[in-house]
């Protein structure tokens, strides 16, 4: 039960995510008027304020200045509130009104989701239970993204789509926080704070191989994210509503394929089914390039396929960085929990910008300017950039994986030193 009240405002924070990314463009530059230029700018902006709040949010919660039940609180209503101004504004919002709450948005996802990812990691410290509540937390956010995908197929109101989305995000974060603060007590810190050294973390090489391979695997995820609607559009040749059909198809795979990795877990070592989870998504990955105009179904089975690998994505990286919390710990004598997170955080936008970056100026210079621009080169880019990308990526990250050392008989040595 304890996992449960945990893991459930990890919904509350997931809805709006996928739509904010989405939906909230096409939203402020065709109801409100905004040039895309403008809205890119202001998105731009935000995620600057999102990527520099990381690092401090993290140092802030291992410094223990509040409790991370009080940070978690405050975020949530700062997101709250600035989910609401976004999708249903007060005035006719501008460019600045796009910024601010933007990136107030941004700033109070932070604040809730570092401490709260700390929070969990010192909920449980045995290595088996700590990939079932990665997982079960993961669970609730891909459920939030397949319902936030399903809303336009099965509502029936007055209200906007993002207008249901806001709040249902807002209600179900209300009652979720709501049981969380009422049943879960705040974990005391394994060991004592001490003057923390973040420099130490360039010492720390099995923590520097694990967060490359993060690093190199999040750009292999991102590649295939930010390109699905011109590969469908462009390459499938579909131009219909079977995007949203696909993606939930997509996030309904990987909850269906969460308990299978967590399964394997029992018998195998974390890194050795994430291990196989990124060599098979490689491989399901190649039939992208047999694909052909009208081929939506055979897509939808490709897309299954590596969902189910993406609940190993999900679910067994937050579990490794939380061995790895210990094995810092032990080895440095410090507590910098709430920092790893931040900076697994940190990464993954990281990765997002750079893909994006990549991408959109490849496409650009090889002529696909708009919906009617796609050339021969632009089609061919978008497949390598696709499925060619990451394919790569993975096996690069396979290879760093494969010699990752901290192991479940390790851990258990790792934590018989600890304070309680």
């Amino acid at each position: 039960m304890r996992f449960l009240i945990y893991c459930s405002p990890a919904f509350a924070f997931a809805i709006p995510t996928f739509p904010v990314m989405i939906l909230l463009p096409a939203l402020y530059a065709e109801k409100y008027s905004l040039s895309i230029a403008s809205v890119g700018v202001a998105i731009f902006l935000g995620k600057l304020v999102d990527i520099i709040s990381d690092p401090l949010m993290g140092w802030i919660t291992d410094k223990g200045f509040m409790k991370r039940k009080s940070l978690i609180l405050i975020g949530s209503i700062i997101s709250g509130l600035a989910l609401y101004l976004l999708f249903v504004p007060i005035i006719n919002p501008n460019f600045f009104y796009l910024l601010v709450c933007i990136s107030i948005l941004y700033s109070g996802w932070t604040i809730f989701q570092v401490p709260y990812l700390s929070f969990g990691y010192d909920l449980v410290s045995d290595y088996e239970k700590r990939t079932q509540l990665s997982a079960l937390r993961e669970f609730f956010i891909l459920l939030a993204l397949s319902a936030s995908v399903a809303i336009p197929f099965f509502y029936n109101s007055n209200l906007t789509s993002e207008e249901i989305i806001a709040f249902l995000a807002i209600i179900s974060g209300f009652i979720s926080l709501l049981l969380f603060c009422i049943f879960l007590k705040e974990p005391k810190k394994k060991t004592p704070n001490k003057k923390i050294r973040f420099l130490t973390l360039s010492k720390n090489f099995v923590f520097l191989r694990f967060i490359a391979v993060w690093f190199i695997n999040s750009l292999a995820n991102v590649f295939p994210m930010i390109l699905f609607v011109f590969y469908l559009t462009y390459i499938i040749g579909d131009s219909g509503d079977t995007k949203e059909k696909i993606l939930f198809y997509y996030f309904l795979s990987a909850i269906i394929g969460m308990p299978i990795w967590v399964f394997l877990g029992k018998f195998l070592e974390k890194q050795k089914v994430w291990l196989i989870s990124l060599l098979l998504s490689s491989f399901f990955f190649v039939f992208i390039f047999v694909l052909n105009e009208g081929d939506v179904n055979y897509f939808i089975i490709i897309a299954c396929l590596t969902g189910i690998c993406l609940g190993a994505d999900l679910a067994l990286p937050p579990s490794m960085l939380s061995d790895l919390s210990d094995y810092h710990k032990k080895k440095f004598d410090e507590d910098i929990s709430g920092f790893l997170f931040s900076l697994l955080t940190l990464i993954t936008k990281v990765a997002f910008a750079l893909a994006s970056i990549i991408s959109f100026t490849i496409l650009d210079q090889l002529g696909l300017q708009n919906i009617n621009g796609a050339t021969d080169k632009s089609k061919l880019a978008i497949i390598i950039l696709y499925a060619g990308v990451p394919i790569l990526l993975k096996i690069i990250a396979s290879y760093f994986l494969n010699s990752y050392s901290i192991t479940r008989e390790s851990l258990k040595k790792i934590q018989k030193n600890f304070v309680t």
